[in-house]
Formats: C-alpha cells, sequence, structure tokens
C-alpha cells in the first residue's frame, strides 16, 4: 500500500475541480441536509407520486448524465444491491398474490424501499474527485450537527428534568414525541462520525477539537430522545472505538458508564430504570414497551414457520392481528425481523450478505493507504455500518428514508473513495513495456551496433 495522500490525487487529475463547491455538489448537498427534514418542512408538487426529494434525485441523475462521463471503476456491490431490489420486488409480487387490497400502499412501499437505496448508485457516480467527497461528508456531519441542536432545544422545551413520555425529543422526524425513536437511531448512526474525526485525524487539532465538542453535544442530544436501545448502542459503539487503539480511554469510558447514574440527566436515570418494574405482589416483570415486542416477535415466528417464502412487502401490519389478537397494525420492532417475514428467508440472507459487504468494504478503506484520512473514514464507516445494524435490533428502520437515506449516501460516499484511490495508485504505476515492442528496439540496437563495426 502506498503512503501518499489522496490530496495527490486531486493535483493528479486536470479534470479535478479547483473547487468543491459546483451546482452538481450543491445540489447534492441539499438533498443530505433536506432528507431528515423532509417531512418536517413538506413541499407539495402538483404532479402525482413527485416530492421535493424526488424531483432532486432526478435533477442530480440528469446532471451526472448530461455530464456524458462515466467513473472508470465499476460499482462496488452492484451486484448485492440489485439482489436486494429483485428479492424487494419479489416480496410485493408475492403480497399482490396473497391479497392485492391495497396495491397503491404496498406499490408505494416498493417504490421508498428501493428510492432510498438508489442514492448510493448517485452519490458514487455524482462525485469525481476526493475534494468533492469531503465536501459531502461535511454535509452529512452539518446536518448530524443541526439535528442534535434541534433535538436539544426540543428537550430545553420539555424541560430537562423527570422522564416523561409525552416530552421525548423528536428532532425533525415528528412534530410530537413519537419521532423520538427516529431521532435516536439517527443519533446512533451519524454521530459517532464526529468520534472517530476526533481520534484519527491527530495532524487537525482544530477538526479535531470541533470534532469532539461536537460528538459530545450529540450524545447529549441523543439522552433526550429517551430511547433505551439509543443508550444501550452508543455506549457499545464508543466501547468497541475506544478499546481499539485507546486503551486508557476505553477505561474511563467504561467506568462512566458504569457510574452512569452521577452524570447522566435524573430523567435518563428514570427511563432506564423503567425495564423492569415491580408489581403489587412485589414480583419483577417487563415494562409493557419491552413486553409486547417479545409477544410480536412470537407472533412474527408464527408467520415465518407457515409461510418462510414471506407474507408479501408491506403486509406485516395487516397479517399481525391474525396471529396476536389485539395487535393489529402493529409494527415488528426488529428490523431482521420484519424482513424476514416480509420478504422470506431469502430476504434475510441477501441482507445479511449485504450488510457484510459494507463492513467489508469499510475494512478496505481502512487499510487502501496509511494516510489519516482512510484511516478515519474507514473506522468512522465501520461504526455507522454497526450502528445501522444494532439500531435495527429493536426498530425496524432499513425501510425508513428520512433515517436510512443518509447512510447509504454515506455508503456511495465511501466506495467512491475507495475506487478514487485505487485508481490513483494504479495511475501511478507505470505501464509495463510492451514485449514485441521491447524485442524490436532491441533488434534495432544490435543492427546499429553491426552497421558502425
Amino acid at each position: 500500500m502506498t503512503n501518499i495522500s489522496l490530496d495527490s490525487h486531486n493535483r493528479s487529475n486536470p479534470a479535478s475541480p479547483r473547487s468543491a463547491v459546483t451546482v452538481l455538489n450543491l445540489l447534492l448537498a441539499a438533498i443530505i441536509i433536506y432528507i431528515p427534514y423532509q417531512n418536517h418542512y413538506p413541499v407539495v408538487i402538483d404532479i402525482k407520486g413527485l416530492n421535493l426529494i424526488n424531483t432532486m434525485f432526478l435533477f442530480a441523475l440528469l446532471m451526472i448524465l448530461v455530464r456524458k462521463s462515466s467513473t472508470e471503476s465499476p460499482t462496488p456491490l452492484k451486484g448485492i444491491f440489485l439482489s436486494f431490489f429483485a428479492v424487494l420486488t419479489l416480496s410485493f409480487l408475492i403480497g399482490q398474490l396473497y391479497d392485492g387490497s391495497r396495491m397503491p400502499e404496498d406499490l408505494t412501499a416498493l417504490k421508498s424501499g428501493i428510492f432510498y437505496m438508489l442514492f448510493y448508485f448517485l452519490f458514487y457516480h455524482g462525485v469525481r474527485d476526493v475534494k468533492s467527497i469531503r465536501f459531502l461528508l461535511g454535509a452529512i456531519l452539518f446536518v448530524t450537527l443541526i439535528v442534535s441542536v434541534h433535538a436539544f432545544r426540543q428537550a430545553l422545551d420539555y424541560g430537562l428534568g423527570v422522564y416523561n413520555e409525552s416530552r421525548r425529543a423528536g428532532g425533525p422526524f415528528a412534530v410530537d414525541s413519537s419521532g423520538s425513536n427516529l431521532a435516536a437511531a439517527f443519533f446512533v448512526i451519524f454521530v459517532p462520525l464526529f468520534i472517530s474525526l476526533a481520534l484519527y485525524r491527530k495532524s487537525a487539532v482544530t477538526v479535531r477539537l470541533a470534532a469532539l465538542a461536537f460528538g459530545i453535544f450529540g450524545v447529549f442530544a441523543a439522552f433526550f430522545t429517551y430511547s433505551r436501545q439509543a443508550y444501550f448502542i452508543l455506549a457499545i459503539l464508543l466501547l468497541l472505538r475506544m478499546l481499539r487503539g485507546h486503551l486508557f480511554l476505553g477505561v474511563l469510558l467504561t467506568m462512566a458508564i458504569l457510574n452512569y447514574d452521577v452524570w447522566v440527566p435524573e430523567g435518563v436515570v428514570d427511563r432506564l430504570t423503567m425495564t423492569e418494574q415491580t408489581d403489587e405482589q412485589g414480583e419483577k416483570k417487563l415494562d409493557e414497551s419491552t413486553e409486547s415486542r417479545f409477544i410480536i416477535w412470537e407472533g412474527a415466528s408464527q408467520m415465518i414457520a407457515e409461510r418462510p417464502w414471506g407474507i408479501g412487502l408491506n403486509h406485516f401490519p395487516r397479517e399481525m392481528g391474525r396471529y396476536v389478537p389485539g395487535y393489529n397494525k402493529f409494527d415488528a420492532h426488529n428490523g431482521y425481523i420484519l424482513v424476514t417475514t416480509e420478504m422470506g428467508v431469502q430476504g434475510l440472507i441477501v441482507l445479511v450478505i449485504l450488510l457484510g459487504s459494507l463492513l467489508n468494504l469499510s475494512r478496505k478503506v481502512e487499510q487502501v493507504n496509511t494516510s489519516e484520512e482512510a484511516k478515519s473514514l474507514g473506522t468512522a464507516f465501520q461504526i455507522s455500518v454497526i450502528a445501522a445494524i444494532l439500531a435495527n435490533l429493536f426498530g425496524s428502520r432499513f425501510f425508513n428514508g428520512e433515517v436510512m437515506g443518509n447512510f447509504w449516501i454515506l455508503s456511495g460516499l465511501v466506495a467512491r473513495y475507495y475506487t478514487l484511490e485505487l485508481e490513483r495508485q494504479t495511475a501511478l504505476v507505470p505501464p509495463p513495456v510492451n514485449a514485441v515492442q521491447g524485442l524490436s528496439i532491441q533488434s534495432a540496437v544490435v543492427d546499429k551496433r553491426q552497421s558502425k563495426s
């Protein structure tokens, strides 16, 4: 592996723009910032099936096509993404065979399931240089900070005291506390990006300090979503990152987590102690929210056993009541159970391969060269993939565009960074001399010497 920074890619490539602030990049950055806020600030377009985010996607795609130049490297993970789209479409068709009474709703679910994952391809083909990747990664960090400020402002309005179910910060994901779990999933996926930047960009002190401050603020904002899974996931992610090359900090963090009741807000302590409750007879039992998940999962296991090929896309809420009375229209509260139930065992297999491929991509980026940039980006992406995996254990987030849209964008940017570096390394290697041409030159030299003699 070469030790040359990716900055040299821009110097060696005359086609690279001098500035990352191009019209296309500004549009792509606007998409990143608007995705979490699309329901908070909806824009109505008088064309059926179109909204602002689709329109922005189409304009960006048109600009990429008009540019009339393609990337040198094939798109990484293209086959596994297309396989997932195929299984998703098959799930839709299976659902229509069983119950086609809500075909428009199911078709919308299919479109949304594919649409946000297409941002991976849009951003991969949209950028041509590392400057653009840095600019767009900055947009992801910027909107993460904005969402953190939004959620913290809500927490101030609600009051930072005792936990109240109706006073949970949800940021831009809902006008009330119903968006708190979505906000929590967003935070666990994107806030660790700041922490990784603070840990690995050692040569840029100002950047490290700013990233550390913004990361701590993001964690603090996540507290007021009062999501217990967010607390658990953030603790796991931070420990994994600290214990890998930052043992002393990891030990300090472990001590802080074990003594959380000393320093976290009182409402967080109240929320954590709600998992187990004591009834009038003095027996401990799970709270209603936690217990309901196990009931739903038991019903889902019956669905899977009855139809392992899947019940059909978007059919889980309407089928749940048949298996667990009183739970009609309930969500699966687990992304893997939802995928397995609706898309079948084949859907789960493809999903696991996709997530494993993204983890492998993060490892490749981390090792593609020895620069701080590759190290920080690879580890940051790795922790985001792990966060997305964990966030779907107690919630169904894979098809939620407001949360996962920027994750697929991040994946596309990371993949492009990797192929750009491979292209740069290939350009540094001199091409081999053609064997026939070499023999011709050698013969000419021999003939010349013979004529002189």
